[in-house]
C-alpha cells in the first residue's frame, strides 16, 4: 500500500512538472509570436516569474531526489534566464555624477493620468505635487503620457499647465482627442535642448498614439519616441469584480472573468500592431533613438521585444529589483520603459514611488557620447 501511494505521488509531481514546463514554454513563445495569431499565450507571459520559480523548485527537487529529469527544468530555467533578468536585474547601486560624463542627458517618462483630473488620489493638491516633483527632478527631456488640457477650467487651462513647465524652453504637444468644450488629451515631450523636427505617429482604430521628436543635444541629434500604447480599458465593474471575486457565484465569476479576458485579448492584439509600427519607425530613424512611455505590457511580451529590438533597456542597464511602474489595483508590473540606442550608456535609473498617478515616474541619465 505504501508503494502504491509513493507511485501516485511521483506521478502527480511529474505531471505538475510537465505542466510547469509547458507553461514556461508558452510564456517564452509569447515573446516571439504576435497576439494577432495566438492571443491567449500573452496572458501566460504575465505569470512568467511564478513559472520560472516553480521550474527552479523542480530543478532543486529532482537534484535532491537524484533524478535525471532535473535536466529538463534546468534547461527551461537557463533558456529563459534572460527574461528573468529583464524583470529582476541586479546592478551596482552607486550613482554617477553628470560632471563625470561627456554629454549627459537626463530623461524622464511619466504617465500623469490627466494630472489627477477626477481626484482619483483623493487629494486635490495632486496636480501641484506632480508639477513640483518634476521641477525638483529637473530632467533635460520629459515625456508625459495622458497629458490633459481643459481651457474651460482655469486649473487645467493650457496657459496654467504650460506655465508649470517653464524650465523647458522647447515643447512638442500632440492631442489625439480635442472636444468642442476645450478639452484636449494627448502626449507631451518637453526639452531643454532645441527641437528640430516633430510629428505624431497615429495608429488605426484607436485613440492611443505616439509622437517622435528630434532634439539636438550639444551638436548631436537624437530622435525621442514618446508612446502610450493600448490599455486594457477595464471599467469600474471589472475592478469591482476583481476586488469581490470571492463573494461571487459560479456564473458571476465565469461571466466576469470572460469579460476581462476579452478586453485583455483585444488590447494584446492592438498593442502588437502598434509595436510593429513603432518598431519600423525606430528602425528607419536616421538618428539614434530614445524610446519612452507607457507600453501597458511587461518585459515578457511580444510588444516589449518588438519595440526594444536592438535598443538597450535603461532599467536592465542601471536599475535593480522589481521595478514595477504600475500603481493600481493590479499587480505592480513594469509597464513603463526607457529604451535607448546601443551606442549610449545608461546610469542612475530611478523609479520614484510617488502616489500621484496610477503609474510611477521613471528616469535615467544617459551618456550620449561615451568615451571609447
Amino acid at each position: 500500500m505504501l508503494t502504491f501511494f509513493r507511485n501516485i505521488t511521483r506521478s502527480f509531481v511529474s505531471i505538475l512538472n510537465l505542466i510547469a514546463l509547458l507553461l514556461i514554454g508558452l510564456a517564452y513563445l509569447s515573446v516571439y509570436v504576435s497576439p494577432e495569431h495566438i492571443g491567449f499565450v500573452s496572458l501566460i507571459g504575465f505569470i512568467f516569474p511564478v513559472l520560472w520559480l516553480i521550474n527552479l523548485f523542480f530543478v532543486i527537487f529532482w537534484i535532491f531526489r537524484k533524478r535525471k529529469r532535473a535536466v529538463f527544468s534546468l534547461l527551461a530555467v537557463v533558456v529563459t534566464w534572460w527574461l528573468w533578468w529583464a524583470m529582476f536585474p541586479i546592478n551596482s547601486s552607486s550613482n554617477i555624477s553628470r560632471k563625470d560624463l561627456n554629454n549627459p542627458l537626463q530623461v524622464m517618462s511619466y504617465n500623469v493620468r490627466m494630472f489627477d483630473k477626477y481626484v482619483w488620489t483623493g487629494d486635490k493638491g495632486t496636480p501641484q505635487k506632480i508639477y513640483d516633483f518634476i521641477k525638483q527632478q529637473n530632467p533635460d527631456v520629459l515625456c508625459l503620457q495622458e497629458f490633459y488640457i481643459n481651457n474651460k477650467n482655469p486649473q487645467y487651462s493650457e496657459n496654467n499647465i504650460l506655465s508649470q513647465f517653464k524650465q523647458f524652453k522647447y515643447k512638442h504637444l500632440e492631442y489625439n482627442i480635442q472636444t468642442k468644450s476645450g478639452k484636449k488629451y494627448g502626449l507631451a515631450t518637453f526639452s531643454k535642448y532645441p527641437i528640430t523636427n516633430q510629428k505624431p505617429l497615429l495608429f488605426e482604430n484607436t485613440t492611443n498614439f505616439s509622437i517622435q521628436t528630434d532634439i539636438e543635444v550639444n551638436g548631436q541629434t537624437i530622435r525621442v519616441f514618446n508612446n502610450h500604447l493600448e490599455s486594457i480599458r477595464l471599467k469600474r465593474e471589472n475592478y469591482n469584480f476583481i476586488d469581490s471575486i470571492e463573494f461571487k457565484n459560479e456564473r458571476e465569476r465565469r461571466d466576469g472573468a470572460y469579460d476581462i479576458f476579452k478586453k485583455l485579448n483585444k488590447a494584446f492584439t492592438q498593442r502588437a500592431m502598434q509595436a510593429q509600427t513603432i518598431g519600423r519607425h525606430i528602425k528607419n530613424s536616421p538618428y539614434p533613438a530614445v524610446v519612452c512611455g507607457d507600453f501597458n505590457d511587461t518585459p515578457v511580451s511580444y510588444v516589449y521585444r518588438t519595440v526594444r529590438s536592438k535598443l538597450k533597456d535603461a532599467f536592465i542597464e542601471s536599475g535593480s529589483g522589481i521595478g514595477g511602474t504600475y500603481n493600481g489595483n493590479l499587480p505592480p508590473f513594469r509597464i513603463d520603459f526607457i529604451f535607448h540606442d546601443a551606442q549610449f550608456e545608461s546610469y542612475n535609473y530611478n523609479r520614484e514611488k510617488k502616489n500621484l498617478s496610477d503609474h510611477y515616474p521613471i528616469s535615467t541619465l544617459l551618456e550620449l557620447s561615451p568615451k571609447i
